[in-house]
């Protein structure tokens, strides 16, 4: 399992508000089930501001995915 910085989540944010989402849409959310992330169990890492415990998985296959595209460096 990977370990998340702050800075790769935050460029994950930048990403996704400029190409997909905006972030007022969001966050506050986990971006793949849409549940609000006070109601759900979290990740523990830097990741937990954007998608829940059950979802991680997935964000780490796209996170990875995105760089190997070279979509976020």
């Amino acid at each position: 399992m990977r370990n998340f910085t702050d800075l790769e989540i935050d460029k994950w944010i930048a990403y996704t508000d400029k190409n997909v989402l905006s972030e007022e849409e969001f966050l506050g959310r986990c971006y793949v089930c849409g549940k609000f992330l006070k109601d759900v169990e979290l990740p523990k890492g830097s990741e937990k501001k954007i998608v829940c415990a059950k979802d991680r998985d997935y964000f780490e296959e796209e996170y990875k995915e995105l760089e190997d595209c070279g979509d976020i460096k």
